[in-house]
């Protein structure tokens, strides 16, 4: 199947749901080209080790745990991406991956751009911590990952991927992260050659810092995501060459919203806390 057809797959899955003829009747060419495009889809899935849940809106992938030599740029990569700086990696070829995530109704949005303050800085504002760059952030479809794994009693374990992303200026796993759809770009390798998924020979997938030309399919919106040396593992990962499962999510898990606010009951003891130690005013 082309890269083209899978991506153009999700409006073509859309028309085969859509269009049911009676059931006497021969299906119109359009319907009978969608469900064509269904099945060839599907055998694409499976043959990537794709599971897509309809009902559930997630799609899992199978992954292995990375060992990562150098700060973490990426969460998710292809094993022919950025293996010494990913904390997991996937055979799942990423154009299949990416028709999983528009069937799930994602839409791709808006990278990271920059643009030189002006007038810029002086000197002295720089080195007192002043940036040159405005930034603005990505935007789009969020969505959220979650990770599991069988650990060594054979018991299943299940984590949001900020429970396994360290940051580093804090040293605590990261917060106030949200993760946005970008949906990766087709382009020339080499003039004159037809456009290709880019993805799918650079192969790198959901990054943690912000990163151009937005080749991937996803990035981490962040305070701090501009800096590519701010991000590590925490000790809750597993093993490196661990198996595990990836889940993209439509809406969030109820992993997640329990995450939250376990932060949020954390961040108010801690107000608390912090309160009950001030001496009483006189």
């Amino acid at each position: 199947m082309t890269v083209r057809l899978l991506l153009c797959a999700p409006t073509l899955l859309v028309a085969a749901i859509c269009q049911q003829p009676p059931p006497d009747a021969p299906p119109p060419p359009d319907a009978a080209a969608a469900q064509q495009v269904l099945a060839e889809v599907l055998q694409q899935f499976q043959k990537e080790g794709v599971e897509f849940d309809a009902k559930a809106q997630t799609v899992t992938i199978p992954a292995v745990v990375n060992r990562s030599q150098d700060p973490i740029e990426y969460l998710l990569i292809h094993r022919r991406g950025k293996r010494h700086e990913a904390m997991f990696w996937t055979r799942t070829k990423p154009s299949v991956l990416n028709a999983a995530l528009l069937m799930l109704g994602l839409e791709p949005g808006k990278n990271a751009s920059y643009v030189e303050k002006d007038p810029p800085p002086t000197l002295a504002e720089i080195e007192a911590g002043a940036d040159p760059i405005v930034i603005t952030p990505p935007s789009g479809t969020p969505l959220w990952m979650t990770v599991k794994w069988q650990d060594a009693d054979g018991k299943l374990v299940e984590h949001c991927v900020e429970d396994l992303l360290l940051d580093l200026t804090t040293q605590q796993p990261v917060v106030d992260a949200t993760w946005v759809y970008l949906g990766g770009r087709m382009a020339q390798l080499y003039r004159g050659e037809p456009e290709v998924f880019v993805a799918d020979f650079e192969g790198n997938l959901v990054s943690v810092c912000y990163l151009t030309p937005d080749n991937h399919l996803g990035t981490m919106v962040h305070k701090n995501a501009r800096d590519d040396q701010n991000w590590w593992i925490t000790s809750l990962m597993p093993e490196p060459e661990t198996e595990v499962s990836f889940v993209f999510h439509r809406q969030e898990p109820a992993l997640h919203k329990a995450w939250r606010e376990r932060l949020q009951r954390e961040k108010e003891k801690a107000a608390a806390e912090k309160a009950a130690e001030k001496p009483a005013d006189k």
